[in-house]
């Protein structure tokens, strides 16, 4: 294998790769995505529930009241029934301040299941409300989420495609070329085959040593960049020969 043609199918598995990258990023932009579309929603049943459970405390809250209210009644009802049969006025009197107590305590209460009233009635009608809201978010985010489903079904037939092309690709380059290209990839050091530019790298624009400038535009060899340590070529000109450095 010349090095022109190793030279050339490195340069496709490098345009391979670039396309895997930008689909599998397109992909993995999906599922926020995906979630973005369901936020609304997520939160409006979040909220949904939350509200549901704080009308059934209301109700549950009112019905202790209620009991509290029918207690403090029966005794405000005893202590004006024993009115009539008390013989002192001290005794008339504490009666009197007992029957106070539970006329305040009454009017407490019934303040307190007033509020929840309020309460649950406000909680109801926001109910209704997200009720309605959920129904239209749901019909537009069911679209949305059924066109992300194959957006992204696509990307991944379109990755395996492009990784079977891969493999077949990568079988024609010298395995000493493909480790070292390889490995400069996945150090994040990509695109990790960049073209001479003039005497220098291409990526780092580090000039080079003659000698090594020579044998990439003359003998068409691949060179690292002491630099940065891509590897660098000479872009062929008409012919198919590297093109010479300035």
């Amino acid at each position: 294998m010349t090095t022109q043609v190793r030279l050339d199918a490195l340069l496709e598995l490098q345009s391979i790769d670039m396309q895997i990258a930008e689909l599998a990023k397109r992909r993995d932009e999906i599922p926020p995505r995906r979630a973005e579309v369901v936020h609304d929603i997520t939160a409006l049943e979040t909220e949904k529930r939350e509200r549901g459970e704080a009308v059934e405390r209301a109700r549950l809250d009112r019905r202790g009241r209620e009991g509290e209210l029918e207690t403090e009644t029966g005794r405000r009802e005893r202590y004006e029934r024993q009115l009539n049969d008390v013989k002192t006025n001290v005794a008339y009197s504490a009666l009197l301040t007992e029957i106070q107590g539970a006329k305040r305590r009454i009017g407490e209460i019934e303040e307190e299941i007033l509020a929840l009233m309020e309460r649950r009635e406000e909680h109801e009608k926001r109910l209704a409300e997200i009720a309605s809201d959920l129904a239209g978010k749901r019909s537009a985010a069911a679209a949305e989420l059924k066109s992300l489903t194959a957006e992204e079904a696509d990307l991944e037939g379109r990755l395996v495609e492009r990784r079977a092309s891969r493999e077949a690709v990568a079988a024609e380059v010298d395995d000493r070329f493909l480790q070292l290209y390889d490995r400069l990839r996945r150090g994040n050091r990509f695109p990790a085959l960049v073209p001479l530019r003039g005497q220098a790298c291409g990526a780092c624009h580090g000039r080079l040593p003659p000698q090594i400038v020579r044998e990439i535009t003359h003998d068409g060899t691949l060179h690292p960049c002491e630099g940065c340590g891509v590897l660098v070529y000479a872009e062929p000109v008409s012919g198919g020969r590297p093109a010479d450095a300035d």
